[in-house]
């Protein structure tokens, strides 16, 4: 039985930062709530701009996951 694996040569530095950075936006918008309301922001507005962060930081971990492994040429 031959099981070799396809396993990419390299991985893309530039998609492992956006991963970790999307990561750490992600865990600043989990405690961002009570930051954004004693800032002075109702329950709802405050929400609302926790809501886009971590829409942006998903979509952040998405790209970067889907963009990992590919082999990228001059060509």
């Amino acid at each position: 039985m031959d099981e070799t694996q396809d396993v990419p040569k390299s991985l893309s530095y530039r998609s492992i930062g956006a991963l970790f950075a999307s990561t750490a936006v992600a865990v600043f918008g989990l405690f961002a709530l009570p930051l954004f309301q004693s800032a002075g922001l109702s329950f709802r507005p405050a929400f609302a701009i926790v809501l886009a962060i971590e829409a942006i930081a998903l979509a952040g971990v998405v790209i970067s996951v889907l963009s990992l492994h590919r082999k990228r040429t001059l060509q």
